[in-house]
C-alpha cells in the first residue's frame, strides 16, 4: 500500500511540473558559462526537473547499492555466527556428556568400593559371631 502511495504522489508531482511548464511557454536566455542560448521555458523547467531526478536517482542508487552490500555482509556474518554457535553447542554437549559419564563412573566405583567394604565388615562380624558361638556355648537352661 505504501508503494502505491509513492507512485501516486510521483505521478501527481510530474503532472504539476508539466502543468507549470506549459503555463510558462515564453523564451528565456540560458547562460552556459560562456554561451548564451535562448530556449523555451518549458524545456528549461522540464530539463531541470529531469536533471534533478537523475541526480536523486544516482545518489540514492549508490546508497542503495552500499546498503545491499552491507546487508549481504551482515547476513554472511550472522550465518557464520549461527554455524559457529551450532558447532560450539555440539562441542559443549559432548563435553557435558563426557563429564556426566565420568561422574557416573566415579560414583559407580565409589559405590562398588563402599559395597565391598560393607561386605567385608559384614563378613568380619559374621566371623566374630561364629567364633563367639563356637568359643562359649550358650546354656539355655540357666
Amino acid at each position: 500500500m505504501r508503494k502505491q502511495w509513492k507512485i501516486l504522489l510521483g505521478f501527481i508531482l510530474v503532472l504539476l511540473i508539466v502543468i507549470f511548464a506549459l503555463s510558462n511557454s515564453q523564451e528565456v536566455p540560458v547562460n552556459f558559462l560562456v554561451n548564451k542560448i535562448y530556449l523555451s521555458l518549458v524545456l528549461v523547467i522540464i530539463g531541470s526537473a529531469l536533471i534533478g531526478a537523475l541526480v536523486v536517482l544516482l545518489t540514492s542508487g549508490a546508497t542503495l547499492f552500499q546498503q545491499r552490500k552491507e546487508i549481504k555482509q551482515l547476513k554472511e556474518t550472522i550465518h557464520s555466527y549461527e554455524t559457529d554457535n551450532e558447532k560450539k553447542l555440539e562441542e559443549d554437549k559432548a563435553s557435558f556428556k563426557r563429564e556426566q559419564e565420568n561422574e557416573i563412573a566415579v560414583m559407580k566405583a565409589n559405590y562398588e568400593t563402599l559395597l565391598k567394604e560393607k561386605d567385608q565388615a559384614l563378613a568380619e562380624k559374621e566371623n566374630t559371631l561364629t567364633e563367639k558361638r563356637d568359643a562359649s556355648p550358650i546354656d539355655y537352661y540357666d
